[in-house]
């Protein structure tokens, strides 16, 4: 199945929930926005990682909303494909619409099948912690943290 694809399938999933008479919780809208921006990453759509991000977003380095999608741009320009596998390890509800998030993320130029198959794969691992504020009805990153990870981390 092709990135484009599987992208199709996780927004057309989201947008289901979204519909469904099920209330979502805050951490389910939470987790929502998360595979949105997978889903965006892996579709090498700037555009649509950048509409899950606050006007406000500001992180350590003094990077804006602006300045981090030039450095999600220039990652996508260097690299011809994204595949991500991601595993959130935690969402923290941390008060009235904000939230943190910790999120480990593998990346490579091929199709990760599964955390069984990193360790024969040239990848990259990173620990992301997202800070996210509630704005106008939809969760937004507000701040982006990572490091370096290691394939430990996925074990």
């Amino acid at each position: 199945r092709s990135p484009r694809s599987a992208t199709a399938l996780v927004l057309a999933a989201a947008a289901a929930l979204a519909c469904s008479g099920e209330a979502q919780t805050p951490e389910d809208r939470v987790r929502a926005v998360l595979a949105a921006l997978e889903a965006a990453a892996e579709a090498r759509d700037v555009g649509a990682m950048k509409e899950s991000v606050s006007e406000s977003y500001r992180d350590a380095s003094g990077r804006d909303k602006r300045a981090a999608a030039g450095l999600v741009a220039m990652h996508f320009l260097q690299n011809r494909s994204v595949y991500l596998l991601t595993r959130i390890d935690e969402v923290t509800l941390t008060g009235a619409g904000d939230a943190r998030a910790s999120v480990l993320v593998a990346m490579a130029g091929t199709p990760i099948p599964s955390p069984d198959a990193l360790p024969a794969m040239r990848a990259d691992f990173y620990h992301f912690a997202f800070a996210l504020r509630e704005e106008d009805g939809a969760f937004r990153v507000t701040s982006a943290a990572w490091r370096p990870a290691s394939l430990d981390d996925f074990r």
